[in-house]
Order: C-alpha cells, then structure tokens, then sequence
C-alpha cells in the first residue's frame, strides 16, 4: 500500500510543487507590478499634461502681445513654429487660438477653425471649447485611443492683463503610451521568466532534497514487502526525512523480529498440530475399528453366528437394486424344535440350532448370505439366482440337514433333524422384497403342511394349502 502510493507520485509532487510556487509568484508579483506600472504610468502621463501646459504657456505670453497689437497675421507663424518635432513624447500636433468671444483668430493649419482631433466628432472639441474658455485655469482632456494616436486636449488662457483668448492644443502621446507598452511586457517577460526560472530551482531542489530520497524509500518498502529483511535506508539526516528513515528502519528490524517470532511459533504449533493429527489418526483408526466391530456385532446373531434380522432389511436392499437381475428368499425352519426344548432344555436347542447354522452355512455358495429370521427359522438370500435354480440349492439344504448327526454336535439323543424350505424368487413371483418374503414363508409352512423335510416352491395354488404347525 505504502509503495503503491509512494513511487508512481514523487516527480509528480515535485511537479506540482513547482507549478504552485511559480503561480505564486505570478498571483504575487504581475498584480504588484501592474500596479507600480500603473503609477509610473500615471506619472508619467501626469508629467506629460505639464509639459502639454507649458508648452501652451510658452506660446500665451506672444500670443497676448500679439492679440493687444492685433496683429493677427503673426498668430498663424507663431502657432506654426509651435509645432512639436515627431520624435518627442509629447508632440503637439495643431493649436487654435479662440479670441474673448471664442472666435477662430489663428491656427497652425491655413484653416480658422478648432483642430480636428482623428477619428473623434467635432461636437466633442466645441464641448472641450466651451470648457477652456469658461476656466481661468488650465483645463486638459485625454481621449480614447486609436489605432495611430493618443490624443491630449489642453487648454491655456491668454493673459496680458486682461483676458485676450485661449490657446487650444491637440498633443499626440503615441510615443509615451508605447513606451509604457514595452515598459509592461518587459515587466511581463521578467516576471514569467523569474517564475520559470524559480520553477525550475524548486523541482530541481524537491527533486534532491526529497523525491529522490522517497523514491529510494518506496524501493526499499517494495523490497521489504516482497519478502526481503536485509533492506535498511541507514540515513543520517538531520531532518525531518531522517526521522523518517530511523522511523522506517526501527520498522523493518520490528517486522524482523515478530517475523522470526512468529515463524518459531509457527514451527512449534505445526509439530504440536502433526503430533495431534497423528494422534487423531490413531484415534480415528480405533474408532473406525470399534464403529466396524459394533456395526458387525449390531447385526451378528451371538448365538450362530451368523446375520441377524436387523441386517435382512439393508441386504434386500441391495439386491433389489437390480431389477433387471433375479434373486431367491429360502425361508428354513427346522421341523419340531420345541420337542426339543421340551425335552432336552434350552441349552440343548441353543447347540441345536450353532450346528444348523453352521450347517447351511456350509451349503450355501460365497456370494450367497445366511441370516437367522428368529428362533428356529433362517432365511437364505440367494443373489443372482432364479427359481429353479435356487430351488436345488433348497434340496442340497434339506439332504445336508437330514445327514447331520447333531447328537454328536450336542452330546444329546435328539435323533435325526429336518428342515422345511419354502422359496420365493424375484422377478417371477414378486418385485417387493416384503412380498418376496411374506411367500417365501407361506411355502414354508405349506411344506410343514405337507409333512415336513421337504422343499416347496411358491405358486398362486398354494393360497388354498392349509399351513402346517411346526
């Protein structure tokens, strides 16, 4: 953040900094001068109306005499002689003489008649006229300039006495206002070269004094920030960029440090965390171990040792999946178990049954299961298997039980053992895995019905068949 900030902008502020000093001194120094100017001017043209005015008093002395003599045909020479060179400041360009009732009586034109003053409307000098003779003193007029002249009105009575006339001039002061024109660019051209002048000095002093130390500043920030603790600015300064500098690098030694810091504790929080983690695992790996053998016990019969009921739902399940793929219930219940616990005790049925589990364990293939329905009844799940096909997995079934010699199993004379196997198989007799079992149990109890030891195969005739008891 610091360097992006820093280093797009330090000629920039140099810049910016010398633009606004140059334009102070332009604000400052242009009014001031034009003011100076403006009084010099003022002076100047003051001046210049005196000197009008004493050119024209010059001229009233002879002309008075000549008035007294009335010798009027000296007015025109001595108006004449008057004339100003064309190199003076203030060059008087034609002057009237108006006797005491303000007529005409001699001029240095060969025309009787008040000056023609330019471009300017005579109503103008009549007024002027008129003016000057009413005053007993001097009266002088400055007209708008014109592109060849600037004209000067001035008026002098003619006194010897009495009051014989008015002498009334037209002084051009071209000269005078185009030297205050050069007087004023020069002033301009001074004053924009000391700004440009001064301009420079400042952005070449900034530039120096701080953009270059800043923009070594924003190098070394960028480097700190990319990664690199050795970077120092190591300034021995004295102002405020050095305190700055001892600032930055206290910084940077700080950051230093806390990154070393929190590096250590970093490195010690991952050994802690990895020694964690691998007890986790090891916890985990138990745990998973304990889930399996509680979720293998959960649904383990204790006494077979085979699946029990809880487990028949989620197996159905799976094979049902597969519609397209048939599947067989053998619904087993051995033929007169209570006899047994009648006769011989609990004890003696509980190996009965161990041994008739382990029994039709034996006959059933490896992907086929074997799941203890409740008390003497078990139910075989046989995958991928038709009808005819399970039905001769039933009769190997019913032959392996009724050739096991459980009286050596159980130490007991319980004599020879059946079972009675009903079968039910998808899709040919049902979809549902619930109706699969519902007929695979009612054939098992028509074959009780039937006589015991023997294999029924649902059909829809079997509705009729009475069920036999165990």
């Amino acid at each position: 953040m610091f360097t992006s900030l820093l280093k797009p902008r330090g000629r920039k502020l140099a810049r910016r900094l010398a633009f606004w000093v140059a334009l102070g001194w332009l604000v400052i120094i242009v009014p001031a001068g034009s003011l100076g100017l403006a009084s010099v001017a003022l002076n100047y043209r003051a001046e210049a109306v005196e000197r009008a005015a004493a050119t024209l008093s010059a001229l009233a002395s002879p002309t008075a005499l000549t008035l007294a003599d009335y010798a009027l045909e000296r007015l025109d020479n001595i108006m004449t002689d008057a004339i100003s060179p064309a190199e003076s400041e203030v060059r008087l360009l034609d002057v009237s003489v108006l006797d005491a009732e303000g007529r005409v009586v001699g001029s240095s034109t060969d025309q009787l008649k008040l000056p023609a003053v330019g471009s300017h409307h005579p109503a103008l000098l009549e007024r002027f006229a008129i003016q000057a003779m009413a005053s007993r003193q001097p009266v002088w007029q400055r007209l708008p300039l014109t592109a060849d002249e600037a004209p000067l009105l001035v008026s002098m009575p003619v006194v010897s006495g009495l009051r014989w006339g008015t002498l009334i001039g037209v002084f051009d002061l071209q000269a005078l206002e185009h030297r205050l024109l050069r007087s004023l660019v020069v002033l301009l051209c001074a004053t924009l070269g000391i700004a440009v002048l001064l301009a420079g000095v400042v952005y070449a002093t900034l530039t120096r004094l701080a953009v270059r130390p800043l923009e070594h500043l924003s190098r070394v920030a960028a480097a700190v920030q990319a990664g690199q603790r050795d970077v120092r600015l190591l300034w021995k300064r004295g102002d405020e960029l050095g305190t700055v500098a001892s600032s930055f690098d206290h910084m940077v030694d700080s950051l230093e440090a806390h990154a070393d810091e929190l590096e250590r504790k970093v490195a010690e929080r991952s050994a802690e965390v990895q020694a964690k983690n691998r007890d986790l695992q090891a916890m985990n790996q138990r745990l998973e171990l304990a889930v399996s053998e509680l979720d293998r016990i959960a649904h383990l019969d204790p006494l077979t040792q085979v699946a029990n009921r809880r487990s028949l739902a989620g197996t159905l399940e799976l094979v049902a999946r597969r519609p397209d793929r048939p599947w067989t219930v053998l619904m087993c219940d051995l033929d007169r178990f209570k006899r047994i616990n009648d006769t011989f005790g609990h004890g003696v049925g509980d190996l009965v049954l161990r041994e008739l589990a382990n029994v039709l364990k034996d006959g059933l293939r490896g992907a086929d299961q074997l799941i203890r329905y409740g008390g003497e009844e078990f139910v075989a799940l046989l995958p991928n298997t038709s009808d005819l096909r399970a039905v001769d997995v039933a009769e190997r079934l019913r032959r392996a039980v009724a050739a096991c010699d459980f009286e050596a199993a159980c130490s007991a004379a319980v004599g020879p053992l059946t079972v009675s196997i009903g079968v039910a198989s998808s899709p040919v007799d049902a979809q549902d895995p619930e109706t699969i079992m519902k007929l695979a149990d009612r054939a098992m109890y028509v074959a009780k019905a039937g006589g015991r030891n023997r294999v029924v195969r649902w059909s829809t005739d079997l509705d009729a068949v009475p069920a036999g008891d165990a």
